[in-house]
């Protein structure tokens, strides 16, 4: 798909979530009252195709990349900050097995449906020892953003060929029938995402559902002209771009509702009745705005830079990587700043159990603290790699 054609394949796909749009506003407090997102919203979302954006065509995906899931996802969190999380997720996740041998693809979409996924690629301490032409894999993974929709998903685990042998990092796929899901989410912000914690026992996953590390995050597949546009987008540059983009969305919302507001209330204590008669606080919406409209901007560079990389066979070097993060940074930086903003903007009745504003507030300021996003890391990445210096994490 060429560059004009997926440009309006993403209008398309932005449009039709406009139309379910009500719905999910209509279902966003639910979800957050009720910690996770309403099946009746995730079956709307898989009808018009925003959970294939990932997806091969030859599965009846659009085979997107990383600048159509961001302006989807985006729409999505304008009417649910939930929604778009668990979208985006299972969007990146349904993309890792894609770095998996030929009969893993044909395996997980086998049964023709919607391939929903979850995944946890950090935090190990879960194991798989072989056996046989297998692995038996055991252990928790928290965190799993998605868990209470997805049919597959992705952990990582200590590979062991034998009970005595050195671990090594990789990755295991497991059906939803292989584990449960142990309720351990409490927040004060994205609580629909339902990100749990799931746990398997002693489970015998095929040989060909684990690999290493090393195939699944590095960059062979990436130099590679005989892998897919989809196999080439690098995961560790993706997901922490494209998980902003419900907070994105949320803040706009926000935003707009406060403007909206804006010609009915007063500012409390003085004059200015209402807002909007006050210079002040148009100042503060433009100020705001133009926060919003900065984390846009540096999404959508790293976004493209991905993109770009993808169509060619020449993998994205470290410093690129890190001038991801970099934008990453000053994005979730921006939003938070931006929401603040808000929230002196529209006063004290923000924070009222009832104001949508306060529960989108509660999900931007958790959203972009998500360790892959969050700008004091970010900075720091992007600042060593200009100084020359080592990274803080190998994860760039």
């Amino acid at each position: 798909m060429n560059i004009l054609d997926k440009t309006l394949a993403t209008d398309e796909l932005v449009a039709r979530i406009h139309g379910i749009g009500p719905l999910l506003r209509e279902n966003a407090a639910k979800a957050d009252r009720e910690r996770r997102v309403p099946d009746e919203c995730v079956e709307a979302l898989t009808s018009i195709g925003a959970l294939k954006i990932n997806t091969p065509k030859r599965f009846g995906g659009h085979e997107g990349g990383a600048r159509m899931l961001l302006e989807a996802a985006s729409t999505i969190g304008y009417y649910c900050t939930n929604a778009a999380w668990i979208s985006v997720i299972s969007n990146v996740s349904v993309m890792l097995p894609l770095r998996f041998p030929e009969a893993v693809i044909e395996r997980l979409w086998a049964g023709g449906g919607p391939l929903r996924m979850a995944s946890v690629i950090v935090t190990p301490g879960s194991i798989a020892v072989r056996e046989g032409d297998g692995y038996r894999v055991s252990g928790e993974w928290p965190f799993a953003s998605n868990i209470f929709h997805a049919n597959w998903a992705l952990g990582v685990v200590s590979i062991k060929e034998t009970p005595d042998a050195e671990p090594e990092l990789g990755y295991a796929i497991l059906h939803k029938d292989q584990y449960t899901i142990k309720d351990t989410w409490y927040t004060i912000g994205m609580r629909g995402t339902g990100s749990n914690t799931f746990v398997a026992k002693d489970q015998f996953v095929p040989a060909d559902q684990v690999v290493r590390a090393g195939v699944m995050l590095g960059p062979d597949l990436e130099a590679s002209a005989e892998a897919s546009f989809l196999q080439r987008l690098a995961p560790v540059s993706m997901f922490p771009t494209v998980i902003v983009s419900g907070p994105l969305g949320a803040a706009r919302a926000a935003l707009d509702l406060t403007i909206e507001a804006a010609s009915r209330r007063p500012v409390t204590y003085s004059k200015y009745a209402p807002q909007n008669t006050s210079g002040a606080f148009a100042q503060g919406i433009g100020a705001a705005s133009a926060k919003i409209d900065t984390a846009a901007m540096f999404l959508r560079r790293a976004c493209d830079t991905i993109d770009v990389a993808a169509r060619g066979i020449v993998p994205m070097s470290r410093d690129a990587r890190a001038g991801i993060r970099n934008d990453i940074a000053h994005a979730t930086k921006n939003l938070s700043e931006a929401m603040d903003d808000i929230a002196w903007l529209h006063g004290t009745a923000t924070f009222a159990d009832a104001n949508p504003i306060g529960r989108l507030y509660r999900d931007v300021q958790t959203g972009v603290r998500h360790a892959m996003a969050a700008a004091p890391l970010g900075y720091e990445i992007g600042g060593a790699a200009l100084l020359g210096v080592e990274p803080p994490t190998p994860l760039v």
